[in-house]
């Protein structure tokens, strides 16, 4: 089995601290599958703040006989993108990918190629814009037992250049997964997931930002870290699950700058799930900004 790529690394922690919260937000999710080739996905929020709507749907058709699969994206600032992607078929382990997008309002072209390989102890990930001035990011993540590294960077191919780079080291087995990760030689994060048992994760986070901002994490980048600023004061969070019985769960986080995130997810039915969040501010109780979202989740 391959590792991961490096914008998985240090996913588990990450999600726990992020997936169920929506605060300020209502938001709707449908899934469907048309057959079993062809999926649809669209996605809506609306804020609280203001009258504002944001969303989009997505078509995804998997031809298995060639490893393609085709996907069209839309979205309300009318972004029209477009996907052809092939895996495993030139070669086992090998992903490439072309994408194009479009915004007839302002004229607005992009594109990206992408390509990955994969074997069993290392994964390679690259993509490169196709505009006027493309970028170029890199990374490479190597597998020992149940160690891995990594290295990533982002190169300007215009002015020739190594615009950010980034390191990590891991460690994971079924029940627990150590990310430390160092970019700029400014920002460092590093997470532990748990899992205490069938109904019980939790996760630990530490974040400190340089001075200039610390880019280079992309993905990786840690829930909060833009928050800092530029500053150079270290972010602990501290995050758990706990499922109840009837398809269930809580969720709980809190961070050092005392903001307090509850969840409560319920299962009403199959394909049906409702969620609650909220974010509290710890130390403004009377006055603080304190924030509540709903989401509902459709799939059939």
């Amino acid at each position: 089995m391959a590792p991961p790529t490096y914008p998985e690394l240090g996913k588990l922690a990450r999600d726990l601290f992020k997936r169920g919260y929506h605060p300020g937000l209502w938001q709707l999710d449908c899934k469907t599958m048309s057959s079993p080739a062809i999926e649809l996905f669209s996605s809506g929020f609306a804020s609280q703040d203001h009258s504002k709507v944001v969303g989009s749907l997505q078509s995804k058709y998997k031809i298995e006989d060639y490893g393609l699969t085709l996907t069209e994206r839309w979205n309300t600032d009318s972004w029209f993108i477009g996907e052809i992607l092939q895996k495993d078929k030139l070669s086992q382990g090998l992903m490439l990918a072309l994408e194009g997008k479009f915004q007839p309002s302002s004229d607005s072209k992009d594109g990206k190629f992408r390509l990955g390989y994969a074997q069993d102890k290392f994964n390679f990930l690259s993509d490169m814009g196709i505009s006027s001035n493309p970028m170029m990011n890199c990374s490479l993540v190597l597998a020992h037992n149940e160690f891995l590294g990594g290295v990533g960077c982002t190169f300007d191919v215009g002015d020739t250049s190594l615009s950010s780079w980034k390191l990590a080291l891991g460690w994971a087995n079924d029940k627990a997964t150590v990310h430390v990760e160092l970019m700029d030689g400014e920002s460092w994060l590093a997470s532990l997931f748990y899992k205490l048992n069938d109904q019980i994760d939790a996760a630990v986070e530490l974040t400190k930002t340089g001075g200039g901002g610390g880019g280079g994490g992309g993905e990786n980048a840690p829930e909060g870290e833009s928050e800092q600023g530029g500053g150079s004061d270290v972010a602990v969070g501290v995050g758990l699950i706990y499922r109840l019985e009837g398809d269930a769960l809580i969720r709980g986080k809190i961070n050092s700058k005392a903001e307090l995130g509850l969840g409560y997810e319920q299962k009403l039915r199959d394909g049906v799930t409702a969620s609650i969040s909220a974010l509290l501010d710890g130390r403004h109780i009377s006055d603080g900004n304190h924030k509540f979202g709903v989401g509902l989740a459709l799939e059939c």
